[in-house]
């Protein structure tokens, strides 16, 4: 058994777009033609070059212009020239345009990729672009901006303001190496740098990272010409056993030597092989559907989304910023620092006990006559902090003798001590706490025991661009400590803090632990949950609860603090797999108790697969109704039969507790059709049915639910038919006449024609060799000519007609083969053989005493035909 785990699949919204726009105008003849592939894909370039899209470069680009030269006036005639997605460089565009028109398919992504490059470079930047020089979308990029400088390899640029993007299909992993190593080369220049990568790149990068971790086989399906694709490719085979094929087609080449011991290995011992599937952003879903329903109809098995994955390789900016904003320490600043010191102890530092907290600072004992005030700028604490009787350390900054109050200060007092205590956490690598001010170029202004300023770069903040300031007391690493005189350079980090945080983490947890963390987001795959401040933890909606129609939008709230159970964790990648289920009591362990085979059950269709459906029949409990259970005779298409939400009897036919699976059957509860079909359909009798599908030899055709016919491509007609969608269509009605029925292999023959009489019997009856017809011509073949003559076809060879014949056209002939071949004849008509014996009878008529040769009337006879 297999399961096929499907990552992200199909087109991204650009190439969608443009494969859609380009067949419904060639669905309507319109004449599209363009100078490359429009997207990275055989299969869909071959689609849409069978349905008219032109796609040469000089030939087709001279042969429309010649002939758009002849209809320039009317519009309507004009050729147009398509845009691919990747786009074009204005000035290609308008060369195109005076003399075509133009659809351009250019993916909105891309566009605004160019009015951002546009924008920057007005605006004085010097653009650097990570990507490839010869992409499609590079060089039209280069179209819009002919100064940008587009490399793969960091480069020193002479120029004060760079502002780094990417091409839209570029690695995001090396797209941060890329931003990494231009920082350092460049370290003078001011840097801003946007990341421009699609999406739906990262999306499938980060897929095909996790099914390559957590698959057995990693299927990557698309163009062997799509760079995302074998990016794709380079990600997946990380581990060795990705494997990139275009289609169904290639997958079938390579699949004996690569897959079928391994399958039927595990089909043998009961192994279930899990099999990842992604596919590149020019792939259609149709290309990827192929593929799952030949795996799983071939191997059994289901199939599965993938419901979770993170980003792994977030961005690591180890480039550390330092600031040498220091205090001014001027020679003149000492001088008065030293004048405070005076006869009244201006300067000395004192204990005091306070006496009152008030909104604008502390009144403080001295012990003298006075009063001490301490203001807030010059608390050491936040001011709730403080209490009445409290014993505090101040210094003494100004004397008022008139008013009899001392100005205080507790901060300058406790600078040296909380240094001290900054510098020994340093050199023992223990931490500190502070609170981040306000915001500066390149980082942050924090201060740390409300004393010390410090600088805390935004690549070690773990903050987000936009993200509001914290407003409380945070705990911080500290990454540089440098002391010159009264000058302090602190340099702290959040990033490293969490880091040890993480390392500690996934030191000790383990799976089945139980933690607590507080839900950030709900997406349609689950939830992300913080755990210890700043551990990333996911919840698939598979481990919400055991009830699958329960999902996190359900059941948790942003912003909930909850108990979680480690459902996996993984401390090289540093993922962590939460489940709120596993503190649930699990409804498969007493299942024997409350189900058995055989039993009848009633359940709700929960989703419908290519192999069948699944329905719940219990709270957590879900079972499988494979398609080789829900048809008694060809299986048809399942939506046709029930839809999701739709209550249906069903029948236990299995269960597997320590697997957590149950199949179940739809057609023992509706009974076996084939029973008494012979009794039903007697062998000569004529019905109606449904044709559901055309082959190229016949139909097949549903005289009931579960009861299919064939119908040969010979039984259709009496005639002979080119093929079977000429003659009938999908979904039509007729009539058909039963011919053979094989029980055993519920099979049944019925023929269309048979319901009418045969017209070749008919017309051998009232005709022989000799007699003159009438034919209408249908057809022209290689050697002659296809008539209609009383419902049958005859042929008329080009050997016996003096003339070229044009379909439609009558003509009288003689019959000169009636031969029987089986149900039908074979019948000749000789036009020159009825036009003869004509000339023959008019000579004879009028004797030959004219002297004019029989050859000679036969030629006038040709002739005179001819008129």
């Amino acid at each position: 058994m297999v399961n096929i785990i499907l990552g992200p699949i199909g087109f991204c919204f650009g190439v969608s777009k443009a494969v859609e726009e380009i067949e419904k105008r060639l669905l309507k003849k319109e004449k599209l033609f363009s100078d490359g592939e429009v997207i990275h894909n055989k299969n869909v370039v071959e689609k849409l070059q069978q349905l008219g899209l032109v796609i040469e470069k000089e030939r087709a680009a001279a042969e429309l212009r010649s002939s758009n030269d002849v209809t320039i006036n009317n519009q309507e005639t004009k050729r147009t020239f398509v845009v691919r997605a990747h786009g074009l460089p204005p000035k290609r565009i308008e060369e195109m345009g005076s003399e075509y028109k133009i659809l351009d398919l250019t993916c909105p992504i891309v566009k605004n990729v160019f009015k951002l490059a546009e924008k920057l470079s007005n605006a004085g930047w010097q653009i650097v672009v990570f990507g490839k020089k010869d992409h499609a979308e590079m060089i039209a990029l280069n179209g819009h901006v002919p100064t940008a400088i587009i490399t793969s390899i960091p480069v020193h640029v002479e120029k004060e303001k760079i502002a780094i993007l990417s091409q839209t299909t570029s690695p995001s992993e090396d797209f941060e190496n890329f931003v990494r190593q231009m920082k350092y080369l460049n370290t003078g220049s001011q840097i801003e740098v946007y990341n421009t990568i699609c999406n739906v790149t990262i999306e499938r990068e980060n897929a095909a990272k996790y099914l390559s971790d957590n698959c057995d086989i990693l299927l990557i399906v698309g163009g062997k010409n799509s760079s995302n694709t074998k990016k794709l490719f380079e990600i997946g085979n990380q581990t060795g056993h990705a494997i990139h094929v275009e289609d169904t087609k290639e997958f079938k080449e390579i699949e004996k030597n690569k897959f079928s011991t391994m399958f039927n290995s595990a089909k043998e011992n009961k192994e279930i092989v899990n099999i990842g599937l992604i596919s590149g952003t020019s792939t259609s879903v149709k290309d990827v559907s192929d593929l799952v329903r030949y795996i799983s109809e071939k191997y059994g098995g289901r199939e599965l989304s993938m419901e979770e994955f993170k980003d792994i390789n977030k961005d690591i900016n180890n480039v550390n910023k330092t600031t040498n904003e220091t205090e001014d320490s001027s020679f003149e600043k000492l001088l008065n620092e030293f004048s405070e010191m005076d006869d009244f102890g201006r300067g000395r530092t004192v204990d005091g006990v306070i006496t009152e907290v008030t909104p604008t600072g502390l009144n403080v004992d001295l012990g003298w006559k006075g009063m001490g005030i301490v203001p807030l700028e010059e608390l050491f604490k936040e001011i709730s902090e403080y209490k009445v009787g409290e014993k505090i350390k101040v210094r003494i900054e100004k004397l008022n003798e008139d008013e009899g109050t001392v100005l205080l200060s507790e901060k300058k007092p406790m600078e040296k001590i909380v240094k001290e205590e900054i510098k020994k956490a340093y050199e023992e690598g223990k931490t500190v706490w502070g609170k981040v001010v306000e915001r500066k170029k390149g980082g942050y202004r924090v201060i740390v025991s409300n004393l010390v300023d410090a600088f805390l770069p935004g690549s070690e903040s773990n903050l987000k661009e936009n993200e509001d300031i914290p407003a409380e007391k945070l705990e911080f690493a500290i990454i540089s400590f440098e002391q010159r005189g009264r000058n302090t350079n602190l340099v702290v980090s959040r990033r490293r803090l969490f880091q040890k945080i993480l390392n500690d983490f996934f030191n000790n947890k383990k799976a089945g632990d139980v933690v607590e963390g507080i839900v950030e987001s709900i997406d349609d795959r689950g939830a992300s949950v913080r755990i210890a401040g700043s551990i990333n933890g996911y919840v698939p909606n598979s481990e919400i609860s055991y009830n699958s129609s329960m999902t996190a939008r359900n059941m948790l709230s942003v912003g909930k603090v909850m108990k979680f159970v480690i459902k996996d964790i993984d401390p090289i990648k540093k993922r962590v797999v939460l489940s709120v289920k596993a503190l649930l009591p699990d409804p498969w362990e007493n299942i024997d108790q409350k189900f058995k085979v055989g039993q009848n059950v009633t359940g709700i269709v929960t989703s419908i697969k290519p192999f069948g459906f699944f329905a719940k029949v219990d709270d957590g409990i879900e079972g499988l109704v494979p398609i080789s259970e829900i048809f008694w005779g060809r299986p048809g298409k399942i939506e046709e039969i029930v839809s999701v939400g739709d209550p249906v009897k069903l029948e236990i036919i299995d269960i597997v507790a320590e697997k957590r699976r149950m199949v179940l059957s739809y057609r023992n509860m509706i009974g076996d059709p084939w029973e008494r079909i012979d009794e039903k359909y007697p062998v000569g009798n004529v019905v109606e049915a449904r044709v559901v599908k055309t082959l190229p030899n016949g139909v097949i055709l549903e005289l009931e639910p579960n009861v299919t016919a064939f119908c040969n491509i010979s039984e259709i007609s009496w005639n002979f038919v080119d093929s079977t969608e000429s003659a009938v269509k999908e979904g039509e009605k007729v009539r058909v006449r039963i011919l053979d029925i094989d029980k055993d292999n519920k099979k049944i023959r019925v023929s269309i024609r048979k319901v009418l009489s045969n017209p070749w019997e008919a017309f051998a009856k009232n005709h022989k060799e000799g007699d003159n017809v009438t034919a209408r011509i249908i057809k022209m073949v290689d050697k002659g000519y296809i008539g209609l003559c009383e419902s049958v076809e005859v042929y008329i060879p080009k050997a016996q007609v003096y003339d070229e014949l044009n379909i439609g056209d009558e003509i009288s002939g003689k019959i000169i083969k009636l031969e029987q071949q089986k149900e039908i004849y074979k019948i000749i008509v000789s036009p020159k053989a009825y036009e003869n014996e004509k000339v023959v009878a008019e000579s004879e008529n009028s004797g030959t005493t004219s002297g004019i040769s029989l050859e000679e009337k036969l030629e006038d006879g040709k002739n005179f035909n001819k008129k």
